[in-house]
């Protein structure tokens, strides 16, 4: 039996041991990346675009995470019990007569109060600009993996999962839906017009989670 952390996943492996298929131009992936005249970038994104832009060559992962990603995120509101909210740093095993693969995700938003049920969104490898390790593709990937393999009856089969992971500046946006998964383009939170877009794809992400829950958009 092959047995890995998460950290030690490279997305080639992913793809290899549950037959995943990335696919170019994913439909459901633009459909979310789609985001027709976005309205202006409000002021406390701004704020934080001008921060990130002075610091990002300097922040180390944790400053990053605390200075930019964490206000960021904060700016959308996602806790909202009791039906949903936000779980950090939870561990997550997947297991099949196979492999074996645990590691501890960084951000995700589920439904549940106590322990994390059914899976929306993950943000996974949040990294410093320089000095990343690993491969952030691969360890986002084997996350999704395992809320979809662990949630099929919540999820239904060919379960839709968002997600993203972050190196610096770039974020990449992911989308996973039954055995294929799509990856964006690099969005520079640095530079105005992919913030205003980053914004608008979170804020779609949001809309999903109320669609899916029958809650007010």
């Amino acid at each position: 039996m092959i047995k890995r952390p998460f950290e030690q996943w490279l997305y080639e492996d992913v793809e290899i041991a549950f037959g995943l298929d990335r696919i170019e131009g994913l439909n459901a992936l633009s459909q979310w990346l789609d985001v027709q005249m976005p309205q202006a970038l409000p002021e406390e994104f701004e704020s934080l675009r001008l921060e990130l832009y002075a610091n990002v060559e300097n922040w180390n992962e944790d400053e990053l995470k605390m200075m930019f990603i964490a206000p960021f995120l904060r700016c959308f509101h996602f806790n909202n019990l009791p039906h949903y909210r936000v779980f950090t740093q939870r561990l997550f095993t997947l297991q099949t007569p196979e492999l074996e693969a645990s590691g501890k995700v960084e951000w995700f938003i589920a439904t549940g109060k106590q322990t994390p049920r059914k899976p929306f969104f993950f943000l996974q490898e949040y990294k410093a600009e320089k000095n990343s390790a690993n491969d952030p593709l691969g360890q986002l990937l084997i996350a999704m993996v395992n809320a979809q393999e662990l949630n099929t009856p919540l999820m239904g089969a060919g379960g839709l999962l968002y997600g993203c992971y972050n190196i610096g500046r770039f974020w990449f946006f992911v989308l996973l839906v039954g055995k294929e998964y799509g990856v964006s383009r690099a969005y520079d939170a640095t530079q105005t017009d992919d913030l205003t877009d980053m914004v608008a794809i979170l804020k779609k992400v949001k809309a999903y989670i109320h669609e899916q829950l029958g809650l007010p958009i």
